[in-house]
């Protein structure tokens, strides 16, 4: 089975003036749509690729002119294929009866050099999940943690009293 990998690129508009944009290249997203079928025609994932633009895309205007974000390309691949770097955290995209649903986790365990991600080290993993409205809104967004001692937080207040009470023991 194969898979529809997309990248985007991210840019901030770093100018005063919205008739004069001033744009900075600031990274991207890896988008992933798993098991689309082994035989795609260039067609199939051009349309493919036109149903999530709306998700994964965004242009000055929708943003008041603060940022934009573009695909930058797009890869029809095995999913043996590496489709990011280790220390990245893909989005996986599924449609579940005709409505796209997004995925991601984010690993923050300690890799090889000791390097963890950005959030507290107590949180081995984030998984967020939505169901894609537009790229700037996540309808139905959910976040849960999986910490370090096996329990599992939904949500950013569960979250904050897991660290009270390990604080507070």
């Amino acid at each position: 089975m194969m898979q529809l990998v997309i990248n985007t690129q991210y840019m901030e508009n770093y100018s005063d003036d919205p008739k004069k944009p001033y744009l900075k290249f600031k990274g991207g997203t890896t988008y992933v749509i798993k098991s689309v079928g082994d035989d795609l025609t260039r067609n199939e994932i051009a349309t493919l690729l036109a149903q999530v633009r709306p998700f994964v895309t965004y242009t000055l205007e929708d943003t008041n002119g603060g940022c934009e974000s573009y695909i930058s390309s797009h890869d029809y691949c095995s999913h043996g294929t590496k489709i990011c770097e280790s220390w990245e955290s893909p989005v996986e995209l599924y449609n579940d009866k005709g409505v796209w649903k997004a995925m991601q986790i984010t690993d923050n365990r300690p890799d090889g050099d000791g390097y963890g991600g950005w959030m507290r080290k107590e949180i081995l993993e984030k998984t967020e999940t939505w169901t894609c409205d537009n790229a700037d809104n996540r309808k139905d967004y959910k976040a849960e943690y999986l910490m370090e001692d096996g329990d599992s937080c939904e949500g950013e207040d569960e979250l904050r009293a897991w660290f009270d009470n390990k604080e507070a023991a």
